[in-house]
């Protein structure tokens, strides 16, 4: 049967992911050309991404990702500032932080052990939650570097947001021409510590 590329994320509310676009909006008004941004739709936190997996795998986690939920707890995110990965000199992806309390990275963690446990290889560098807002193209100049730097430091685009998260959710992506399209398959509520 056909692999599903899929991913583990925190889901955003549409007027943040509204934001979250407004802030790119401002920097492509600013003149930033060589950036593929990220449409508002797509905007999320990526806890796991899963790559191209078998029907049985992608089976396993709508199994086990309620039950993973159930023992984690709700917790509040903030959202602040811009960056870049790996840096400056050679940026390729423009991200918002994310301020998270330990239950993040528990999280994190308690899905990373599920993937393995399901025969996915964990990552090779640290857990860094982050809000992708866009990738750098091949066509990003010179020119487009020396803007973003100014704009990384115009205190206009000091981003500031909370979001209460109080469920984890799997993701389907199908990639198509016009770029990626997410599908929702399933939304684990965090029960932790909630009344019964």
């Amino acid at each position: 049967m056909k692999r599903v590329r899929a991913f583990i994320a925190i889901e955003f509310p549409q007027d943040l992911q509204h934001q979250l676009s407004a802030l790119s909006q401002n920097l492509r008004t600013a003149g930033l050309s060589g950036i593929r941004w990220v449409p508002p739709e797509n905007i999320h936190l990526t806890l796991k991404f899963l790559g191209e997996i078998p029907p049985d795998v992608l089976q396993g986690f709508i199994t086990h990702l309620p039950d993973l939920a159930q023992t984690a707890s709700p917790f509040t995110l903030r959202l602040q500032g811009l960056g870049v990965f790996p840096g400056l000199r050679h940026p390729r992806v423009l991200w918002v932080g994310v301020e998270a309390p330990q239950a993040l990275f528990d999280l994190q963690r308690e899905v990373e052990t599920l993937a393995h446990r399901l025969g996915i290889p964990p990552e090779d560098r640290p857990f860094t939650p982050h809000i992708t807002l866009g990738r750098m193209r091949p066509d990003f100049s010179l020119r487009d570097q020396t803007l973003l730097e100014t704009q990384l430091q115009n205190p206009a685009l000091n981003f500031h947001a909370s979001l209460n998260v109080d469920r984890v959710c799997l993701f389907r992506s199908d990639l198509l021409p016009d770029g990626a399209r997410y599908t929702l398959l399933l939304q684990a509520p965090l029960l932790r510590g909630r009344e019964k």
